[in-house]
C-alpha cells in the first residue's frame, strides 16, 4: 500500500521523464555507496581492533626496555659517577614515570589489572630508590648509595618478573582475542557478500518498478492508438497517471479523440438537419401548393359578400328603410375591417370604431338590451396597438358575461393613461368568473389553441393574451378580475404608449405573432 502510494505521489508523477531516468540510477548508486562504506567502516573497525589486540604486548616490551637501560644508566653513575650516564638517566627517567603513571591503579580481581597494578607500585619505588641512590653518590655516601643499590638490583629483579608475567597474560588473552576478532571478520565477509546480493535485488527490483511508471501508461496508449488505427473511435479515454511528457501525450490523445468524436457527432447532426430541413421543404412547398389554392378560393367569398351588402344596402335607401341601411353599413363596416385588419397593426381609434359597429349589430340583434358606456381619453386614439383584440373581448363579455342573465345588461369601456402606460378596462355586471377559471385564465394554464368553442366567431381571452404579449414583447400585459359568480368580471389591459416609430419598430417585431394569433382567432369559436 505504501508503494503504491509512493508511485501515485504527486511530485514524483508531475516529474519530467529525464528525471525519471536519472533518479532511479542516483537512488541505486546512493544506497549502494551507503551500504558499501557501512561495511567497509566497519571492516576498518575489526582491523584496528585486530592490530590493538598485541598493543599491550608492545607496551610491556617498550617499559621492560626503559627499566633495563635506567638499571644501566644508574650502575654507570654509580660506578664511575659518567655525567653522560646521569644525562640518559634523566632522559629516560621522565619517559619511565609517564609510562608508569598512564597504568591503571584501580583495585580490581581481574589477574591483569591486578598485575599492572602491582607494576605500578613496584616502578614508582624503584624510582624513589634510584633517585635516593643518586643523591647519595653525588653527596660521595659510599654506604648509603651502596645499600640502595642492592635494594634497586632486588626491585628491579621483581619488576622485570612480573613484567615478563604480565606480558605472558597479556599475550595470552590477545592471541585468544585474535582469533575472536578472525572469525568475526569472515563471519562479516559472508555477510557483507549476502548483503549486497540482497540490496541489488531490490534496488533492481525499485528500478524495474519506477521505468515501468513511465513504459506502462506508453504501452496503454499504443494499444488505444491501434484501435484508433483501426476505426474504432468509441474507446474508452486513460486517464494520464502522471504529469510528465507520457502525461501529456495522454492528455493530448484523449483530445483528439473527444475532437474526432465531436466532428463526427456535428456531420452527423448536420446530415440530419439537411435531411429534415429538405423533407420541410417539400412539406411547405405541398403547404404552399395548398394554401395558394385556398386563397384563390376564399377571395371569391369577400367579393361576393360585399356586393350583396352593398346591393341590400342601397334597396335599404331606394325603400328609406333607415335603420335596415344603418345596420346593413355597420356589418358592412365589421366585415371590411375585420378582413382588413386581420393580423395587421392598427390603432386605438380604428377598434373602437370596429367596437361601435359590433355593439350595434348586436343591439339589433338583441334588441337593444346591451348598454355601452364608454369613457376615451382622445389623446390616446392614435396610438399603434394590435388589430382585432378588442372586440373579441367585447364579446367575450355578451356571449358568456352577459348571455343569460335577466336584469340589465351592461359593459363599462374606458380607455385611460396611468404612469406612462394606455390603461384599457372592458367590464360587465354577467354572471361573472369561478374562482378556478380566473386563476387559469391569469396564469395562462389555457393555452389560446384550447380556448375554442364550436360555434360563433369569437375569439379567446387566452388567444388575446398571448398575442398582446407577443406584440408588445412583455408578460403583464392583461389582468382578468371577476367578484366572483354573478357579481360581473372586467378585462385590464397595460400596454405601453407606441405613437410613430416607436410603435412601427414595436409592430415589426410583433407582427409575425400577431399575424399568427389573429388568423388563430379567425377561426376560432367563442371562448372564456
Amino acid at each position: 500500500m505504501e508503494k503504491r502510494r509512493f508511485w501515485k505521489n504527486k511530485y514524483f508523477s508531475n516529474q519530467s521523464l529525464r528525471t525519471k531516468l536519472i533518479l532511479p540510477v542516483i537512488i541505486t548508486m546512493a544506497v549502494s555507496l551507503g551500504i558499501n562504506l557501512l561495511l567497509f567502516g566497519r571492516i576498518d573497525t575489526i582491523v584496528k581492533n585486530m592490530d590493538q589486540v598485541y598493543a599491550t604486548n608492545i607496551r610491556l616490551g617498550e617499559l621492560e626496555g626503559l627499566l633495563t637501560e635506567l638499571e644501566s644508566n644508574v650502575y654507570q653513575y654509580l660506578n664511575i659517577q659518567s655525567q653522560e650516564a646521569l644525562d640518559a638517566f634523566e632522559r629516560n627517567r621522565n619517559v619511565f614515570e609517564a609510562m608508569v603513571e598512564e597504568i591503571d591503579d584501580t583495585i580490581t580481581d581481574h589477574p591483569a589489572r591486578r598485575m599492572e597494578r602491582n607494576i605500578r607500585s613496584l616502578a614508582l619505588s624503584w624510582l624513589e630508590l634510584t633517585d635516593e641512590a643518586i643523591q647519595a653518590k653525588k653527596r660521595h655516601d659510599v654506604t648509603s648509595y651502596k645499600a640502595s643499590y642492592e635494594e634497586i638490583q632486588k626491585l628491579y629483579t621483581y619488576l622485570q618478573a612480573y613484567i615478563r608475567g604480565l606480558d605472558d597474560l597479556r599475550f595470552k588473552a590477545n592471541s585468544e582475542n585474535y582469533d575472536v576478532l578472525y572469525r568475526y571478520l569472515r563471519y562479516l565477509e559472508v555477510f557483507m557478500i549476502a548483503v549486497l546480493i540482497g540490496v541489488t535485488c531490490c534496488l533492481m527490483a525499485l528500478l524495474y518498478r519506477m521505468i515501468g511508471t513511465f513504459t506502462r501508461p506508453l504501452e496503454k496508449l499504443a494499444g488505444k492508438a491501434k484501435e484508433v488505427g483501426r476505426g474504432n473511435f468509441g474507446i474508452s479515454l486513460e486517464e494520464p497517471e502522471s504529469g510528465d511528457e507520457v502525461g501529456t501525450v495522454t492528455v493530448a490523445f484523449n483530445q483528439m479523440i473527444a475532437s474526432i468524436n465531436d466532428y463526427i457527432r456535428r456531420i452527423r447532426e448536420s446530415m440530419e438537419m439537411e435531411i429534415r430541413m429538405k423533407e420541410r421543404e417539400l412539406a411547405m412547398e405541398n403547404l404552399l401548393k395548398d394554401a395558394q389554392l385556398k386563397y384563390y378560393q376564399a377571395q371569391i367569398n369577400p367579393h361576393f359578400l360585399f356586393n350583396t351588402l352593398n346591393a341590400g344596402q342601397q334597396l335599404a335607401m331606394m325603400e328609406d328603410a333607415e335603420r335596415t341601411y344603418a345596420f346593413i353599413e355597420n356589418m358592412a363596416s365589421f366585415f371590411r375591417y375585420r378582413l382588413k385588419s386581420n393580423g395587421e397593426v392598427s390603432t386605438l381609434g380604428e377598434e373602437i370604431e370596429l367596437i361601435d359597429s359590433y355593439m350595434y349589430i348586436m343591439n339589433v340583434r338583441y334588441s337593444n338590451e346591451i348598454h355601452l358606456e364608454k369613457s376615451i381619453d382622445a389623446r390616446l386614439l392614435d396610438i399603434r396597438f394590435p388589430g382585432m383584440v378588442l372586440q373579441p373581448v367585447i364579446e367575450n363579455a355578451l356571449r358568456h358575461g352577459l348571455g343569460g342573465v335577466e336584469w340589465e345588461k351592461r359593459i363599462w369601456f374606458s380607455i385611460g393613461q396611468e404612469n406612462g402606460e394606455a390603461v384599457i378596462c372592458i367590464r360587465d355586471n354577467g354572471m361573472g368568473i369561478s374562482k378556478e377559471t380566473l386563476e387559469n385564465l391569469n396564469t395562462g394554464n389555457i393555452p389560446p389553441q384550447e380556448d375554442k368553442h364550436d360555434s360563433g366567431n369569437g375569439v379567446g381571452l387566452a388567444n388575446v393574451r398571448e398575442r398582446l404579449r407577443l406584440y408588445f414583447d412583455r408578460v403583464d400585459v392583461m389582468a382578468v378580475e371577476s367578484g366572483g359568480e354573478g357579481k360581473g368580471a372586467s378585462v385590464t389591459i397595460r400596454v405601453p404608449v407606441l405613437r410613430g416609430a416607436a410603435g412601427a419598430l414595436a409592430g415589426a417585431a410583433g407582427e409575425a405573432g400577431a399575424a399568427a394569433g389573429a388568423d388563430a382567432g379567425t377561426e376560432a369559436a367563442e371562448t372564456l
